[in-house]
């Protein structure tokens, strides 16, 4: 976030504020958070559907292993993004 704010100064921005928005998601299970990042604009038909069947299940399965699931099937994991507003001074 310091880097960022670093850039709006250095632009020549004042009465920079930053914050960060962090948001968590939980689905029903894997298969609901792939068809759901099947959806998403730039993940799905840009990127996934150009892959090959098999390197679709690989990246499927990858992701998988990365995303556990809890005791009941739920797969829950967090994002962010930054936020920063500033004043052109005069």
């Amino acid at each position: 976030m310091e880097a960022l704010r670093d850039l709006w100064a250095g632009a020549g921005l004042d009465k920079i504020e930053t914050r960060e928005i962090e948001v968590v998601r939980t689905f029903a299970d894997f298969e609901d958070f792939w068809a759901t990042t099947l959806t998403m604009p730039n993940i799905g038909p840009p990127t996934i559907a150009k892959l090959s069947s098999g390197d679709a299940a690989h990246l499927k399965a990858e992701v998988r292993l990365r995303l556990p699931a809890d005791s009941t099937g739920r797969v829950t994991y967090s994002a962010w993004a930054n936020a920063i507003t500033g004043r052109v001074p005069g």
